[in-house]
């Protein structure tokens, strides 16, 4: 399906105040939670210390894919258990290094292109992640996005506890945040975009009045094809160019498209 617009057009709605919440891992980029907490561990100080954190995590594995398999909330808390000990400072000088050795490098081309070409449109980006503030923030002012929710951890004396601040960013506290955020601003919810890969993402994508479904696993393919909500797919080996963006216009900001 392809809806025409001409510049003029897209430009008159750019002052409407409208929203687009973006997921992370699997949306932005082609990079999961696990590959950037095994990316943090295997950098932690001495090498002493390196293998305990590692060895700790490895031991988590059979309660991570349990927790993968009910409960992405489950998961998360699992996961972010290895970081126990860990000072903050030094986790915001991994986050910052994962950020420019790693994650920008495996950003989806495609991906980002829509992401600025929404924000052109007068669609303000905002990234809603189960990952750590420490990995997003540095991702976030790469993009120039302002506003983020992540994970948060609690810390004490300037260490990590391995628990994590409440909301844990997951399916449904993804939603309730983006209706706070959007009504702090002024913003209907329906006039919003969401962008998410997993069916852990639903009730995100539920919430807003335009979801956007980018490589969707089996779970969230199934229910896009019932709701009828747009699919697009995006490869990192692919570059954008502006014909591309203009093909994915239905998929931005676009009122008159699918949701």
């Amino acid at each position: 399906m392809s809806v025409s617009r001409t510049k003029p057009t897209r430009l008159a709605r750019a002052t409407q105040k409208r929203l687009a919440f973006y997921d992370l891992d699997g949306t932005l980029v082609d990079l999961n939670l696990v590959h950037a907490t095994l990316f943090m561990l295997a950098n932690l100080g001495e090498w002493k210390n390196r293998a305990s954190y590692l060895l700790a995590f490895a031991a988590r594995a059979p309660r991570l894919y349990l927790a993968e398999q009910r409960d992405r909330r489950l998961l998360n808390t699992v996961m972010f258990e290895a970081f126990r000990g860990v000072s903050h400072d030094r986790l915001l000088t991994l986050g910052e290094e994962y950020c420019d050795r790693i994650l920008t490098k495996h950003l989806y081309p495609r991906a980002v292109s829509m992401l600025h070409a929404n924000r052109d449109a007068g669609i303000e980006p905002v990234i809603v992640t189960g990952s750590p503030d420490f990995v997003v923030a540095p991702l976030a002012r790469e993009l120039g996005v302002e506003h983020f929710a992540a994970n948060h951890f609690v810390y004490r004396s300037g260490k990590a506890t391995g628990r994590l601040a409440e909301p844990v960013m997951a399916s449904d506290e993804k939603a309730d945040w983006c209706a706070e955020f959007a009504a702090g601003r002024g913003v209907d919810l329906r006039d919003c975009w969401g962008y998410a890969d997993s069916h852990y993402d639903l009730a995100f994508l539920a919430a807003l009045g335009h979801p956007v479904c980018v490589n969707p696993d089996r779970k969230l393919k199934s229910a896009a094809a019932t709701r009828q909500w747009p699919i697009v797919y995006f490869d990192r080996a692919e570059p954008a160019g502006d014909d591309d963006i203009d093909s994915l216009w239905p998929h931005m900001g676009d009122p008159d498209g699918p949701s």
